[in-house]
């Protein structure tokens, strides 16, 4: 079969057959030709089998403000160990520690780094600087000089996570794509023929006097590859199916609310561990309560004394201002309590909610853990539910998920009583996996919004659903840049009951 090439296909040729290997930027450089047609003669002789592309990518970093101000004016935990280390520091002082050169968030995440690369131990109860602390703070400022040069011969790949999670450095990916001869073939040259229908020549009328370039037709294209769905928005649509199906209302709120609903509504003291800068993504702002000064009132009276519920509550002032912060919700029951609060008084005694949203937490991303992550959140209201219902809704739905082998144990929420967690069986990893935790709400958070009757409620994690759904070991496989592509263009989630 003869070929037929125009010129620049046969530049192409004879450069990739001579150089026997080249990447398409010495290609360009050296034709020195209109760079889109000489893309276009390479993938004409690709498709023709004479020359096999391959890629590579080449990762290389830059500095981002944050890694410039850090090189230029030291790490935040070399500040902090240099502040406290002739001081003692107890570990419950360090909300109200004040470092100059530090912010309060910038303090508690100086404490938190500290520990890490354990340039500080915690004994009694107090800080104590390790006295190698100078020399660990000395290597990583060197390798983060060393990255901000690209020079990577030295660098582990957890220094770089390090550093990225530190938005100190960003990632960026360079495509490289070169081009080996794989075989000669027989050409013949067609000359001055015209590859472009431009406007000129339409407007010029002499089309039929014009010698275009012959096209192949006859050969089929190459498959597009076009988008799809994600597998965990799919299970997500599935989840919230079998919500609908099963009777269940959709109720829906804010990614940003006042730590009030995600905390104070639902019962959390003031000063619960899950309220700290490690564990909840806090703005700097400040956001409105409800006008309802009756119903703020009875949110007080629970937490102080326990109100009418017959509990002493928490025995401690509980501060309005304290609930006006702005948080990322740390779970979707803040949802839940937003309902309570606008229910009839016919739901207020039966009905269930469901709800499908992302939540935040302030936390290190593992195998089954992310900062970000989807809840599935739900409850039902009656007056002779209880435990027992609550553990044959579980079975019911996960059942119809396809997820029948599962245990249930006790746990303990601050919102709850009693509370449990339930894990379904992985095949696959040949492990427990937790995915859902729930339990029965406490009267001190129904009583300010008037419900007499018994909630049980639920929160499922749709990432570790999709887990076990889609048999894989790390959360990562399932969401985030960690994704296999091929993965997501081929996956099949198994068909739920519907009986």
């Amino acid at each position: 079969m003869i070929l037929k090439f125009n010129e620049i296909d046969v530049l192409v040729y004879n450069l990739i057959k001579d150089k026997k290997k080249i990447v398409l930027n010495d290609v360009i450089s050296l034709l020195d030709k209109d760079s889109d047609s000489i893309r276009r003669s390479i993938e004409f002789l690709k498709d023709e089998n004479v020359i096999l592309e391959e890629t590579s990518e080449i990762n290389t970093y830059d500095l981002t403000d944050i890694g410039k101000k850090t090189l230029d004016k030291g790490f935040i935990e070399d500040v902090f160990c240099d502040f406290i280390k002739d001081k003692e520091v107890l570990l419950s002082s360090l909300k109200t520690l004040k470092i100059n050169l530090l912010n309060d968030s910038e303090i508690s995440l100086a404490f938190g780094i500290s520990k890490r690369f354990n340039l500080v131990t915690i004994n009694e109860g107090k800080i104590i600087v390790n006295k190698n602390y100078k020399d660990i703070i000395s290597i990583n400022k060197q390798k983060l000089k060393d990255i901000s040069l690209n020079n990577l011969n030295n660098i582990d790949q957890n220094t770089i996570n390090d550093f990225l999670q530190r938005k100190m450095i960003l990632k960026k990916s360079i495509i490289n794509k070169s081009y080996s001869f794989l075989k000669e073939v027989n050409f013949s040259l067609e000359k001055d023929k015209i590859i472009n229908l431009t406007s000129e020549i339409l407007k010029s009328n002499n089309l039929d006097k014009i010698d275009f370039k012959e096209y192949e037709v006859s050969k089929l294209p190459k498959p597009s590859e076009i988008g799809r769905v994600h597998p965990l928005r799919k299970i997500m649509w599935y989840i919230r199916d079998l919500y609908l199906e099963m009777g269940f209302k959709e109720m829906t709120g804010p990614y940003v609310d006042t730590s009030f609903w995600p905390m104070d509504s639902m019962y959390i003291s003031q000063d619960h561990p899950m309220r700290d800068i490690q564990d909840t993504f806090y703005l700097p702002l400040k956001g409105k309560l409800v006008k309802n000064k009756s119903f703020l009132r009875k949110i007080k009276e629970v937490h102080e004394t326990g109100g009418k519920t017959g509990s002493l509550g928490h025995q401690y002032t509980w501060n309005e201002e304290l609930s006006k912060n702005l948080v990322l919700r740390t779970h979707t029951t803040s949802v839940t309590f937003r309902t309570f609060y606008n229910l009839s008084k016919e739901d207020k005694k039966n009905s269930k909610y469901f709800c499908i949203g992302k939540v935040f937490r302030n936390e290190s991303i593992d195998a089954t853990h992310l900062a970000e992550f989807y809840q599935a959140e739900g409850f039902v209201i009656g007056k002779n539910i209880g435990l027992s219902d609550l553990i044959g809704f579980i079975k019911e739905f996960l059942g119809k998920l396809g997820l029948s082998k599962i245990k249930i144990k006790p746990t303990y929420n601050p919102y709850t009583e009693p509370s449990i967690e339930v894990f379904a069986f992985s095949e696959k990893t040949n492990t427990w996996r937790e995915v859902m935790n729930s339990g029965i709400f406490r009267k001190e958070t129904l009583e300010p919004y008037g419900i007499k009757s018994n909630v049980i409620a639920w929160g499922i994690g749709i990432e570790r659903i999709g887990m076990l759904l889609l048999e894989k070991k790390n959360i990562k496989e399932v969401f985030g840049d960690d994704c296999d592509i091929d993965f997501l263009r081929n996956y099949i989630i198994p068909k739920r009951k519907f009986e």
